[in-house]
């Protein structure tokens, strides 16, 4: 079966992964287009030396698929220069890749007769050529019209990937959820690296000790899943070690203080789903986690 011809609008960092990607799984590139001619070019280099252009034009007219990869606030503006060119036709399919954007912003080109859909990697994409590598096996996120969706899962499955499929309006809630997981991750292990230096560990070394522990529950994860990769004090009612926690926490400022008893408060209930504790120890620790007068003025 022939494959479509790709275009890429946009050769930023993701779209040149995604675009190497396709190109490696034996998809013919028709073109790339970026904002300047330079980095059109470094793309078109990567991906078997396709025309490169700084307009849109030429690439669209001659591809099956538009990859539309820029950032997100110039992808409905993109998309409209492009459908005011006359280049679309019906049958195409133009996708961007934003995670927190839904397929509506491809609007100007559904009205022309296009397919339109959001697929999103999940995947975190910095470097073309690394980040053609980690797109193979990886999750993509796909939302859009039922024939796009049908389309977006055979690019996904030419990547050897899968796929969740979701509707338009639980595209936010989709993109809180991978914050919480990616870039919340980043902010705890700031505020333990922030509570390693306040025993005086400088906060590179600190950062460094840490790195192996993340490591091992990213692990634990993979090969146990949720909620058995769960460990700790919580997880095994360890209520001493959690007083312990809490005396200690008393002269850091109230906002780390706030987060230690929410996050225990979660992990609480994940305890249980474990079975590593019973109800009478979760009520136990709940009540630890609980600020006390005169402690309740430490959340406010």
């Amino acid at each position: 079966m022939t494959k479509e011809r790709i275009a890429l609008v946009g050769a930023g960092a993701a779209g040149s992964a995604l675009l190497l990607a396709l190109h490696q799984a034996g998809y013919p590139i028709a073109g790339v287009a970026s904002r300047t001619l330079k980095s059109a070019q470094r793309c078109a280099a990567l991906t078997g030396n396709p025309p490169a252009s700084s307009d849109p034009a030429p690439a669209v007219v001659n591809a099956d698929i538009i990859i539309l990869a820029t950032p997100d606030g110039q992808i409905e503006p993109a998309c409209h220069a492009i459908a005011d060119q006359g280049v679309i036709r019906p049958g195409q399919l133009f996708l961007h890749l934003s995670g927190a954007l839904t397929s509506n912003v491809l609007e100007p080109a559904r009205h022309k007769g296009a397919e339109v859909l959001s697929l999103h990697p999940i995947q975190a994409l910095a470097d073309p050529q690394k980040g053609a590598e980690l797109l193979r096996g990886s999750w993509f996120c796909l939302e859009g019209t039922t024939p796009a969706i049908t389309r977006g899962e055979a690019l996904v499955k030419a990547l050897q990937g899968e796929t969740l499929v979701i509707p338009a309006e639980k595209k936010a809630l989709y993109h809180a959820a991978l914050c919480v997981a990616a870039n919340y991750l980043v902010t705890i292990e700031s505020i333990a690296v922030t509570l390693l230096e306040q025993i005086g560990i400088e906060r590179q070394a600190g950062l460094k000790a840490i790195l192996p522990l993340i490591a091992g529950s990213v692990e634990n994860l993979v090969h146990s899943g949720l909620p058995d990769a769960l460990t700790g004090p919580i997880s095994r009612g360890d209520t001493a070690t959690i007083t312990q926690h809490i005396d200690s926490l008393r002269e850091i400022q109230p906002a780390y203080q706030a987060i230690y008893r929410m996050l225990g408060k979660e992990t609480v209930e994940l305890a249980l789903e474990k079975g590593g504790l019973d109800q009478e120890q979760a009520e136990q620790i709940r009540l630890l986690l609980t600020p006390q007068p005169p402690d309740a003025c430490l959340i406010s």
